[in-house]
């Protein structure tokens, strides 16, 4: 009971629940920071092979949001202590943004886990990252990589318009 400890002058009461209140404050934040590394370990497995400082601002502000309904929540704590002696709502909010991340760790590392690229998701990365939209630069980016990692040969890409039984 944050204020019913200052009333009394319980100063180890209103540590602890301080103490409570700030360790719950972290959980979310480290959970993001988790959500972020999984998040780019997916980015270059799918095929996006930079990462931009769009990503880490979007982390930034999801934190800044977490913090402030944790701090919301830890004032409406504060006020509801004579009925509640423990921060119940902060407890709820921290749970709640922890369960969030971990769903979006989750759904990163069942993406980083699959085994099999799409060909056209793979084209789509590289037309993104190189700003790339004519099928004959992206063969020859490929190529490219081909020849600098010795990895074999690569499906050609059809040119616009032609037949599959047509030559290229």
């Amino acid at each position: 009971m944050f204020i019913s400890y200052l009333l009394q002058q319980d100063l180890w009461g209103l540590k602890m629940w301080l103490a409570a209140v700030g360790i719950m404050s972290l959980l979310p934040i480290v959970a993001s920071i988790f959500d972020l590394v999984t998040g780019i370990k997916k980015s270059k497995a799918v095929g996006n092979f930079k990462t931009t400082s769009y990503g880490l601002k979007k982390t930034r502000d999801k934190d800044f949001i977490y913090l402030l309904f944790y701090l919301l929540f830890a004032m409406i704590d504060s006020c509801l202590s004579f009925m509640v002696p423990f921060p119940l709502l902060c407890v709820f909010c921290a749970i709640a943004e922890v369960g969030i991340e971990a769903w979006s760790v989750h759904e990163n590392l069942a993406i980083i886990k699959k085994d099999f690229h799409d060909p056209i998701e793979i084209m789509k990365a590289v037309s993104t990252t190189y700003g790339i939209n004519d099928p004959e630069k992206i063969e020859a980016v490929f190529e490219k990589i081909r020849e600098s990692k010795d990895v074999g040969e690569y499906p050609k890409v059809r040119k616009r318009g032609a037949r599959k039984g047509a030559a290229q």
